[in-house]
């Protein structure tokens, strides 16, 4: 599977994420940190984990998009 088949089939659960942050305003960048976790889940996932693969990516997402953020509020 190629990286994009991959944030397709997942965009979903990345935008259902991103409304975990209410009052950050810019979703489109939340998207693109959480397509960047959703990538770093599946280089380090390996099926022999007995776990689905979303649930194995979800704290990847949730990570980049909490680092995302922590990063923005310190450039202003």
């Amino acid at each position: 599977m190629d990286l994009k088949e991959l944030i397709i089939e997942n965009q979903n659960l990345i935008y259902k994420i991103t409304h975990y942050f209410k009052n950050y305003n810019n979703k489109e960048d939340l998207f693109q940190a959480g397509c960047i976790g959703l990538v770093k889940a599946y280089k380090k996932y390996d099926p022999n984990f007995n776990a689905k693969f979303t649930t194995f990516a979800f704290p990847y997402i949730l990570g980049e998009m909490r680092k995302y953020v922590r990063e923005d509020k310190g450039i202003k």
